[in-house]
Parts: C-alpha cells; structure tokens; sequence
C-alpha cells in the first residue's frame, strides 16, 4: 500500500497493485479447511489476473499517448488534450482494472467468494487494507493524472463515475439483505462501501473538473478528501473487529452461516455485545466512528455540489435545486443506502442475543486471549473515534493537503 500511496510513475503504481494483490490471492487459497478456499482463491486470481491485464492495457495506452510513465508529464498532457480517444479509453480500461481492486459493481463477483472462502483474518484483510489500496490507487490516477482543471470536458467521467458509485452502494446493500452467509453479507456491505467511497472520489472531481465550484481555495475538495482518508481509517476497526469476531467463532467450527451465530450473547456476551457495535457502527448509527465518518462524507459531497452558491443559500436566497450541482445525489444515495443497509446490519444482532445456538454450540469459545484483545482493540477504537476523534482529523486534513496536488 505505500507503494501505491508514494508512486510517482505509473510502473511503480502497477508494481505496488500487483505485489499486494498476489499475496491475497495465495492468502485466500490457504484457507484449507475446506474446499471452499481453493476455490475461491483460484477464481478470485482468475478474474484479478483479467482484470489487471485490462488496466495493464490501460497503462501502456497512455504511455503510448504522453510518451512517459510520470505522473507529472501524465497531468500536464491531460490538460492539455486529454479528451483525445486514446486517453479516455485508456482511462476506461484502467477504470476496470482499478474497479476489481475497489470491488465496484459490476467488477466485484470475485469478491464475495473470495471473502466466503478465505479465513476471516484474511477476509479481513481483503474488506480493509486492500481495498484501502485500490481506493488510494484510483484517487491518484484520477486526482493527478486525468484531472484538467475547471475544464467541462470531464463531465462523462463525472457522470461515469457518479453512476458507477451509486450503482455499486446500491447494489451491495440489496445484495446483502439476501445472504445468509456472515462473511459474504460483509463482502456485500464492502462493495457497499466503495460505492460511498466512489462518491467521495466523484465529489473531488466535480470540484476540479467545474469552474463554478473552484471558487473556494479546495476547502470543499479537501474537505471531502479529508473525510474519505479518515473512513478508510476508521472502516479498519469495526470492519477487521467483525472478522475477526468471526475467526473466534470459526474456532470452534463453522461460521459461514448467519445461524452460527445463534446464542452467541449467552455464550460471549462480551463478543456479541462487539459484534453489534460492529455491525451498527458500519450502518452509520451515532456516536460510532462510523457515524462520524459517513457524516462527514456526506457533508462534504453537499458542500462541493453548493460551492460558491452556498452563502446565498445560507442567507436563505431564492434557490432551488436545479440550482445545485448534481453531486448532491450522491449524498442523497448515500442516506438512502445507509437506511437500507440497517436491516442486515441489525439482523446479525437479532439472531446473536435472541435466536438460539446450534446444537452442539452452547459452551464458551476456544479461542486464546490474543484474539480476543485484537477485539477489544477495535471495539475500543470504534468507540473512541467516534467522540473523539479530532486528532485523527487534524492528521488526514495534512494528509489531504499534501497530496502533491495544487488546490488551489
């Protein structure tokens, strides 16, 4: 992931993608308990093969177009004509390749076996520090190289990625309410959750693609730049604490069944009451870290699509919505598909302190302290950052500042 995060050329992105991606590929293969995970992990190396070749495609398009693999020769003939054919097809084959790594619909069907059929540790890795990479990945791509500024030409990747965003979140939660499997339920809320990231990605590209909304100095783009950082932060610990909940209960046998999960308050009430916190801080439910960090999404989406009109709004002016950039949909979508998430989310919490457990399954878990510390660890961070968190702010705010790009 930090070679993703410093590159400064597009053959070492590619190298930095491809080196973590080949390990979670041998990661999900080694689940050896059962059949599952050999499965899951050759199709997931399959599809993530494809895919990268496609964005591989991409990157040699581009390189055939500027002449140069550095980000800064990249930028400067985007700007210059970047709505030649070549360059926007080539962005659309590295959109693919980066779509697979984010997970986004319809690029994410590897992802929910994968997560099945790998062991919750290494599904957790997948849902948090991976997908982190890929998200960071396609901000640079996008923010640096194919970013002209206040230029209209960029109103179809807009509109691209904006569908795209809504497309994926909407799709994750549905698919979702239907599965009965804990692990592929949270594969489902991670495609779920690059689409909120997607939005926030849309966001910052509507503020530098638009003139009316550069008016700020960036306050709005990083606002919302800074509000994405922290997610990606903060989704680590109640994302990485529910698999790892799950590793626990793996332990002592199966876990790839919502009725596993059956009795689990009477049996560890501290890891039910965990889990829950879990579960309902990844809906959005304040004061939970991951309240504060969708709030904060949303209310910089909102913020760039009023941009300079948002004083004249305040002042109570005559305007209407029509007058607001279309961004402001994807905050809307973003509330609609928290709401909605919700009834999975609450449903593991049903069936962990009402349902009764499996039969055979009544007595405490077998798992040693270490993991059940690495719980604690996550629940105590879920909790705090949602109070408290202003530190953790203040440093991805410099964060978003210093991300070699001009705000101004």
């Amino acid at each position: 992931m930090s070679v993703v995060a410093l590159a400064q050329d597009l053959f070492v992105l590619f190298i930095g993608l491809e080196l973590a991606s080949f390990s979670t590929y041998v990661l999900v293969a080694f689940f050896k308990e059962t059949k599952v995970g050999t499965e899951a992990g050759m199709k997931y190396f399959i599809v993530g093969s494809v895919a990268s070749g496609i964005g591989l495609y991409g990157l040699s398009m581009l390189y055939l177009w500027a002449g140069s693999l550095q980000f800064e020769v990249l930028a400067s003939q985007f700007a210059i004509d970047g709505t030649e054919p070549l360059p926007l097809i080539a962005m659309g084959f590295v959109l693919v390749g980066f779509g697979f790594k984010v997970s986004a619909a319809p690029f994410h069907f590897a992802a929910p076996d994968a997560y099945a059929g790998a062991s919750s540790p290494v599904a957790g890795i997948l849902a948090t520090a991976s997908k982190a990479m890929g998200v960071i990945g396609l901000l640079r791509m996008l923010l640096i190289v194919a970013s002209p500024e206040a230029s209209e030409d960029g109103t179809v990747w807009l509109t691209l990625l904006g569908v795209l965003s809504i497309v994926t979140m909407t799709w994750g939660n549905i698919a979702a309410l239907g599965s009965k499997n804990p692990k592929r339920m949270l594969a489902y809320s991670s495609v779920a959750h690059a689409g909120y990231m997607l939005a926030a990605i849309t966001a910052i590209g509507a503020w530098n693609w638009d003139a009316s909304l550069a008016g700020d100095g960036g306050e709005a783009a990083v606002a919302v730049l800074t509000a994405l950082i922290f997610h990606l932060i903060v989704l680590v610990a109640f994302k990485l604490g529910a698999f790892l909940v799950l590793s626990i209960l793996e332990s002592d046998g199966d876990a790839s069944r919502l009725s596993s999960l059956g009795g689990l308050a009477k049996r560890e009430p501290f890891l039910a009451v965990a889990m829950f916190i879990f579960m309902i801080s990844l809906a959005g439910v304040p004061p939970l870290a991951g309240f504060v960090s969708k709030l904060l999404v949303i209310m910089g989406i909102v913020k760039v699509a009023v941009g300079e009109i948002g004083a004249e709004i305040m002042a109570g002016g005559d305007l209407g919505l029509s007058d607001v950039h279309w961004v402001w949909w994807l905050a809307f979508a973003m509330v609609i598909n928290s709401a909605i998430s919700m009834y999975y989310y609450l449903r593991i919490g049903v069936v962990m302190f009402f349902d009764e457990a499996e039969e055979g399954r009544t007595g405490p878990l077998p798992a040693g302290w270490q993991v059940r510390f690495a719980v604690l660890a996550c629940l105590m961070a879920t909790l705090f950052l949602g109070v408290a968190g202003d530190k953790l702010l203040e440093i991805c705010e410099v964060a978003a500042q210093s991300l070699n790009y001009d705000w101004d």
